[in-house]
């Protein structure tokens, strides 16, 4: 029996191979992550012939049997976690880096993101839109006004620089948020829903201005 716990699972070892098999179970035992899916992938078996060719030694080994399964060397079982999930392939790291420093200790997933639910009526999601609007209409006017107050010698150019930029994160992430909260609504120009024309039209990955301002 080896050292190596991962959220409360015993992992076997078998010549100084670990059980995917113990592994598949920690993980949540879901029938698309079983180790003969991944074991049969191409990449895994390239992994396989690169690692038995550096060590000179066994990767992987099917071990018949009740108490038998599939077991594999320290950098298979990463790349297996990494397969499932990058959040168990970062317990399965910490598991093993805690086993190396003789430190073993349970290690859970981390906490998924609380999620919360809230109505909201048509006018409080036009006024929500709007207000993105406000901001990346503001953000864009201080860069097109910094120039001319930094030339000037404006004490303001500094800040309005920062204002020009500071909020752009924000932008990109409400945009998504908005976008995905107002998908049920169509762009109308007599409505309100005008704004969504700007909305939708935003391309986060576009560098420089988006709106027509200048």
């Amino acid at each position: 029996m080896s050292n190596l716990q991962i959220l409360s699972n015993s992992i076997r070892t078998f010549e100084n191979l670990y059980s995917l098999t113990d592994l598949h179970q920690a993980s949540g035992s879901e029938s698309k992550h079983k180790p003969s899916n991944f074991i049969r992938l191409d990449t895994t078996k390239d992994l396989v012939q690169e690692i038995e060719k550096d060590s000179n030694t066994k990767a992987v080994k099917v071990i018949r049997g009740t108490h038998g399964g599939t077991y594999a060397c320290e950098e298979l079982v990463l790349a297996y976690a990494t397969w499932i999930s990058p959040k168990f392939h970062l317990v399965v790291l910490r598991a093993f880096l805690a086993m190396h420093r003789n430190e073993p200790k349970q290690l859970a997933l981390p906490e998924p993101e609380k999620k919360f639910t809230f109505e909201f009526t048509e006018h409080e999601l036009q006024q929500l839109s709007w207000s993105w609007f406000a901001l990346l209409r503001c953000t864009e006017m201080c860069r097109v006004l910094e120039p001319a107050l930094r030339q000037i010698g404006s004490s303001y150019a500094a800040t309005v620089r920062d204002l020009g930029r500071e909020y752009a994160y924000s932008i990109r992430q409400s945009h998504h948020t908005l976008s995905r909260i107002t998908e049920q609504f169509q762009a109308d120009q007599i409505t309100n829903w005008r704004v969504l024309r700007h909305l939708r039209n935003y391309d986060p990955k576009k560098i420089g201005f988006q709106l027509d301002i200048l």
